[in-house]
């Protein structure tokens, strides 16, 4: 079977692509500043484009394929309304982890009672951290949300992934935030998204 030179241009042009997408995809990783890091994201996304559109022409070429698997995603990773000019906007905030140990998880916690309340005696915060619920309380006071993405896989938490909109907020919206805070959440007013879906070896099964 002879592969028309047409064909071998674009597979080499298909495969230099995605070189260069493995090694900005290193690159950012090793440049990396946290768990949703958007230059890592971005890289992620652009890798795993040039890794599809790689493999769909190698079948189509050559009825080959390679190693590789894309599970689909819910949604497209980033998005960003270039010509938005909002004049109130609100950033609402997901973040999803796994309970991996249970015990770090309180250990985290009772660390975080203790940085609180210093002058408590360690029995204190055994006595108040004592499941995964409070200690992620403790955390998230001492911590912020930030602080606990940090500190997330030191903790026993596996990231599962997150997502960040920034949207436009409608007259009145701010007066939802201590009541119904998520209720606005509304795609057709998004001014920006950004998702992070880490899979597992078990969902790619």
């Amino acid at each position: 079977m002879t592969t028309p030179p047409h064909d071998i241009e674009r597979l080499q042009s298909a495969l230099d692509e995605l070189t260069d997408a493995l090694e900005a995809h290193l690159q950012a990783c090793l440049a990396r500043t946290g768990e949703t890091d958007p230059a890592v994201i971005s890289a992620y996304s652009a890798l795993r484009n040039a890794a599809d559109r790689y493999d769909n022409l190698l079948y189509d070429v050559t009825d080959e394929v390679t190693p590789w698997e894309f599970p689909e995603d819910p949604a497209d990773p980033e998005f960003e309304a270039d010509d938005a000019a909002p004049a109130q906007v609100g950033v609402l905030v997901r973040r999803d982890y796994e309970i991996d140990d249970t015990d770090s998880l309180l250990g985290a916690g009772r660390e975080a009672y203790s940085e609180l309340y210093p002058r408590d005696p360690a029995e204190s915060a055994v006595a108040d951290v004592s499941h995964p619920g409070r200690a992620l309380y403790q955390m998230l006071h001492a911590y912020g949300v930030d602080g606990l993405d940090e500190r997330a896989e030191d903790s026993g938490l596996r990231p599962r992934g997150g997502t960040v909109w920034v949207q436009a907020l409608a007259p009145g919206d701010d007066e939802t935030l201590t009541t119904e805070p998520f209720a606005v959440a509304d795609e057709e007013l998004l001014v920006y998204r950004v998702d992070e879906v880490i899979h597992t070896d078990d969902d790619l099964g």
